[in-house]
């Protein structure tokens, strides 16, 4: 397994993306989670500076290890302009993350909120069909599309029992389970939680919990056990899963939060990097 660095952090430091990726680089990184948020959301970068950020990533010798798709809050929603537009959106990160030379997706924002004008039941049908109609067409471009789990009760998908159920209902064989560390540490699911998803983990998230609020803050700061979930993935076979997806086993360290001030990403970077090498030292850039 291989440690890489989330552009989250860089982009609510108001980085452009010439200087997070020379800064990766810098800081040792080859494998980068990109978050499709800001400068590096494809439906508002220009011809120019899309054509810039694909030269610069693959001359730096950079992988693209996710494309994360943060704008994705709306897949249950009724309202057929903005189905349209959200998977408009996600079909140009995975046209994106293809560019960049990588085929992992991941569908932020745990399928979707809930919809106050719908049944929850309702909302659930309409990730679902979003979600499976996404990966038919995901599979031919031979994307694989991870789902994350989100925490808390506005989300369609806010535990591992639901994402289990959720996996089942879409019958999509290129749909995976996400794991983020610091989620699973705020619902209280424990490693084991994950045998369900044996043969079917693909990447992990290395993200800091207060055990309360997914603070995202530096990594080493909060209560999230990152050596248990880890070990667990690892005992579940993520090597042997990737390798069969001709992946690498990745586990990305995901920092900040619009709320928090960021005020010198490297500075969180290598303050994360002294704890995970303590914590897991097997794991490196």
């Amino acid at each position: 397994m291989k440690l890489g660095i989330n552009t989250f952090l860089y982009e609510l430091a108001k980085y452009p993306f010439q200087k997070t990726l020379e800064s990766v680089k810098n800081l040792g990184f080859q494998y980068v989670d990109v978050v499709a948020y800001n400068s590096l959301d494809p439906t508002r970068m220009t011809a120019g500076e899309k054509k810039n950020f694909l030269n610069q990533f693959k001359d730096l010798g950079l992988v693209s290890s996710q494309l994360l798709m943060i704008g994705t809050r709306d897949i249950a929603s009724p309202d057929s302009v903005i189905k349209k537009k959200t998977m408009d959106y996600m079909k140009k990160c995975a046209d994106l993350q293809l560019l960049l030379g990588g085929k992992q997706v991941l569908v932020c924002w745990g399928g979707g909120i809930y919809d106050v004008s719908l049944l929850k039941a309702q909302s659930w049908i309409n990730s679902v069909e979003m979600i499976h109609k996404y990966a038919e067409w995901a599979k031919g471009q031979g994307i694989l599309i991870s789902l994350e789990m989100d925490p808390h009760v506005f989300f369609v998908v806010n535990n591992m029992e639901k994402m289990a159920r959720f996996l089942e209902d879409i019958q999509m064989p290129n749909v995976f389970p996400n794991v983020d560390i610091g989620h699973l540490c705020i619902t209280r699911e424990a490693p084991h939680i994950l045998n369900k998803f044996k043969d079917r983990i693909l990447h992990v998230h290395i993200s800091e919990t207060s055990s309360f609020e997914h603070t995202n803050s530096i990594i080493g700061s909060g209560v999230a056990d990152f050596r248990a979930y880890v070990d667990q993935t690892i005992e579940l076979g993520i090597e042997e899963t990737c390798q069969k997806y001709e992946e690498v086993a990745v586990a990305a360290i995901e920092m900040g939060d619009p709320n928090i001030v960021v005020d010198d990403p490297e500075r969180w970077i290598q303050q994360s990097l002294l704890c995970l090498r303590r914590v897991l030292p097997e794991i490196t850039v």
